[in-house]
């Protein structure tokens, strides 16, 4: 599943793209879309051969609900191959002034449990933090308590923080909920009787609240199946000075997270929802450790904090126990750089990309992390062992990151 994301600046398709991740198979891909107000998909075009270890760009331009909460049919689209493919959303794809990346979940790995990263709004400027679900079974009742009031919308009533928000949703209906001027959804406890897809997003978010510019932000949440208790630390590709901007949410009550080398502020104990930011200085990484569930986000700092380009972006980090052995991704496109970080245990085998050995690894705990500058466009990852791979691009006020994929297990028993 797949729909244009609110931006600031909302005048450029947004991309979804898939990649063969085989290298023997031919993955026959075809692109549905459902029309804004109808729960009907049709095929949009003849089916796409995806050869092996090779990736095709959709394009996506239904309308998108604008800086407010809807509960609307449709407006969407939905990708179907016929062996495995990993997916990606690009929000563009070309470098604009305002760009974030997301990593898609495959329909049958969705969950029913989800909490919200976004971030805290300009109090100038109608640039709200919002989630978007959409369903995809019918009569799905979806449920959401919120750390801060919500607005009103077409089908959507307002909820004020700590209540509880209900809607029945049919399949390829989409609800995006709005928060006030300078309001955070982060936080926000959405769960279902069916599985559902959740994005949590800005138009346009400074990081920190006080360093230009703003830039959209945008990740398919995971849902609470796929938490885990160990992540690697890993800071974004350095661009000059900036600092590293993390938030840690809790994915039960009453848990403990550290961080190994020991960070400021940390260890942290958090509730279900809760989470605790934790800045760290340029160049920093470190292990995170939990007794239960939790997600740790990277945001990355606007470029004016010094960093030099780039700006705000938010991706999830993937759990250790969720790596795989093979990925196919994009980069953006215009960037002045583009990098594959890519996360591996120490002492496994090599990783290549594109046939080429990845070097230049710094430690972290019982990891190792390198960061790759690649070129403009597909890539193929892959290793005999299971590593990790976030896609990172920055160029003048601009940036996107993402993870390159997971193994979709459910490491954590709800």
């Amino acid at each position: 599943m797949a729909a244009k994301l609110d931006n600031f600046n909302d005048s450029t398709a947004n991309a979804l793209i898939v990649g063969n991740t085989s290298s023997t198979l031919t993955a026959t891909v075809q692109l549905y879309s459902v029309a804004t107000g109808s729960n009907v998909e049709v095929a949009s075009g003849s089916p796409v051969a995806l050869v092996p270890e090779t990736s095709h760009t959709f394009s996506l331009t239904n309308p998108v609900i604008e800086s407010t909460s809807t509960l609307r049919s449709g407006g969407l689209y939905r990708v179907e191959s016929d062996i495995p493919i990993i997916a990606y959303q690009h929000s563009p794809l070309g470098a604009q002034a305002t760009n974030d990346a997301s990593m898609l979940i495959p329909e049958h790995a969705l969950g029913s449990s989800y909490i919200v990263s976004s971030y805290r709004t300009q109090l100038s400027g109608n640039y709200p933090s919002y989630f978007v679900v959409i369903a995809v079974e019918d009569g799905t009742d979806v449920e959401w308590t919120p750390p801060e009031n919500t607005v009103a919308g077409s089908g959507v009533s307002a909820i004020t923080a700590g209540s509880t928000g209900t809607v029945t949703m049919d399949r390829f209906d989409m609800l995006q909920v709005a928060s006030y001027q300078g309001g955070d959804l982060s936080g926000t406890i959405i769960d279902s009787t069916e599985p559902i897809w959740v994005v949590g997003a800005s138009e346009c978010v400074n990081v920190p609240m006080t360093t230009t510019y703003c830039d959209h932000i945008q990740e398919q949440m995971l849902s609470l199946d796929f938490w885990g208790t160990e992540y690697v630390g890993a800071h974004s590709p350095d661009r000059g000075t900036e600092s590293h901007h993390w938030r840690i949410f809790g994915g039960q009550n009453g848990i403990t997270v550290a961080t190994n080398p020991p960070q400021a502020g940390t260890p942290v104990s958090l509730n279900l929802g809760e989470y605790y930011d934790l800045v760290v200085s340029n160049g920093t990484s470190f292990m995170f450790i939990g007794d239960g569930p939790f997600l740790p986000v990277q945001y990355l700092e606007g470029q004016n904090g010094g960093a030099g380009t780039g700006d705000p972006s938010m991706y999830q980090m993937v759990p250790t126990g969720q790596f795989i052995e093979r990925y196919t991704f994009v980069t953006g496109t215009g960037y002045a750089v583009n990098y594959a970080q890519i996360i591996r245990a120490v002492g496994s085998n090599d990783v290549t990309i594109d046939g080429i050995v990845v070097s230049g690894y710094y430690t972290v705990g019982s990891y190792e992390v390198a960061d790759v500058a690649v070129s403009q466009g597909s890539h193929h990852a892959e290793s005999l062992d299971p590593f990790g791979v976030v896609s990172v691009g920055y160029t003048g006020v601009t940036s996107y990151a993402c993870p390159g994929g997971m193994a979709l297990k459910g490491i954590n028993p709800l």
